[in-house]
């Protein structure tokens, strides 16, 4: 495991941001009452930052609570409440925190009640539990995003993305989708008593155009860099915390400076494993309860964990052109209205994890089949097929991304030795 004093000045940099912003947080709305809002990660914050109201993310709260090694908690309680165990994980781990009651427990004192509850409509029983939270609250706002599918898949979507998304993510359901984030900005006006600033939300949209660009640097030179000059722990440290403050100047000067360093590590041969032999994919979502599984293989096999989904989605998924005269929030509804099957869905996901494969050099690739979550495991098990057609091998894992209830550490380091043992050392 890297020492602490060994850790990219960037990585220290992005905690000591995490921590002055949840520090604010504390301040501004636990002790001050002031707005935030709760939002679905796969939907469009952008609005919130340019309103400048606090988001907090159910991806990144549910993060922090397994981090923090709070999960088994929680969801034994959940266990006690009586909801059944086919929940998704990722979505009821922070409605436990509400239901619990113990702000002295919950990460950063809990979350007080929010000026609104954001969901996107992907799945089974999300509404339901944004219902049942709001309920909580005491009666919370929720607002509701729906998303229309696709009538053909196009290939090479990260590809076209950026700049062809009229025809990538079809008319209609742009038209559908900038509806919906007009009603949702007149809610989010109404609720808060301010007026979305069109100048300043364009400003926002082209930083985050901009951060993508530099996401898309630090890939270029991680994929071409053996030894990799970083472990995929930093790697998620620094673009995960420019990804809940995309849009702002911080998240532009961050990643710079994170490029720089990266760069400059390449230059003088510093390596996260010196001794690196094979490079490994992690498809699906983090393992956050136990980030340190990743550097497991380093010193008896030198495989290096060197990509996972949140490496450079921001530069394939979020970056998304657009002219002077051109509406942003069509922008906005191009960035949003397909994450989540690009990330979790066949078709979507599969074509883009080979590039990455390729991009990045790997050898093999480790899979997190997710328990309870079934919008991101549907499309696991085609994706390993397409995997292995393209001569990559494929692990799967079949655990939680949060619970750590279901992870038995030192069978799944066996799991993943054997594997190597048995399909990628030659």
């Amino acid at each position: 495991m890297t020492a602490p004093q060994e850790r990219m000045a960037a990585t220290l940099a992005a905690q000591a941001h995490q921590k002055e912003t949840q520090a604010r947080f504390r301040t501004e709305v636990i002790e001050g009452g002031g707005d935030y809002v709760i939002a679905d990660a796969v939907t469009p914050h952008e609005i919130f930052h340019t309103l400048d109201i606090p988001v907090i993310s159910l991806a990144w709260y549910s993060a922090v609570i397994a981090a923090k090694r709070l999960s088994p908690y929680y969801f034994d309680l959940m266990d006690r409440l009586g909801y059944h165990d086919g929940l998704p994980r990722y979505g009821s781990l922070p409605f436990m925190t509400t239901l619990d009651g113990d702000p002295d427990r919950a990460p950063y004192g809990g979350l007080p009640k929010p000026m609104l509850i954001l969901e996107r409509l992907r799945g089974d029983v999300g509404q339901k539990i944004g219902e049942q939270w709001s309920r909580a609250f005491g009666g919370a706002n929720l607002f509701a995003l729906d998303s229309s599918s696709v009538s053909e898949l196009r290939p090479d979507w990260f590809k076209r993305s950026q700049h062809d998304w009229e025809e990538l993510y079809e008319t209609p359901r742009l038209d559908f989708q900038v509806e919906q984030l007009r009603n949702l900005i007149a809610v989010s006006e109404t609720l808060s008593h301010r007026s979305l600033d069109m100048a300043e939300f364009r400003a926002v949209m082209h930083r985050v155009n901009r951060a993508g660009e530099l996401v898309d640097k630090a890939k270029q030179i991680i994929a071409r860099t053996r030894p990799a000059p970083v472990s995929l722990p930093e790697q998620l440290t620094n673009i995960m915390a420019a990804t809940w403050s995309r849009g702002s100047q911080w998240s532009i000067d961050h990643l710079q400076a994170y490029c720089d360093e990266l760069e400059e590590r390449a230059a003088k041969g510093i390596a996260a494993c010196p001794d690196e032999r094979l490079r490994l994919l992690w498809v699906n979502n983090g393992l956050w309860f136990n980030t340190g599984f990743y550097r497991e293989f380093e010193e008896k096999y030198g495989a290096v964990f060197v990509w996972s989904m949140y490496s450079n989605f921001f530069s394939d998924g979020y970056r998304k052109y657009f002219g002077e005269n051109d509406d942003p929030l069509r922008a906005l509804a191009a960035r949003h209205i397909s994450m989540n099957e690009q990330l979790h869905l066949p078709g979507w996901m599969a074509e883009w994890i080979i590039q990455q494969a390729r991009d990045y050099q790997c050898d093999a690739a480790v899979m997190l089949v997710p328990v309870g979550d079934r919008m991101a495991s549907f499309g696991t098990k085609l994706c390993a097929m397409a995997l292995e057609q393209a001569g990559i091998p494929v692990l799967t894992l079949t655990a939680s991304m949060v619970d750590a209830r279901l992870w038995d550490n030192d069978a799944m380091i066996a799991k993943v030795g054997q594997f190597l043992e048995d399909r990628v050392i030659r």
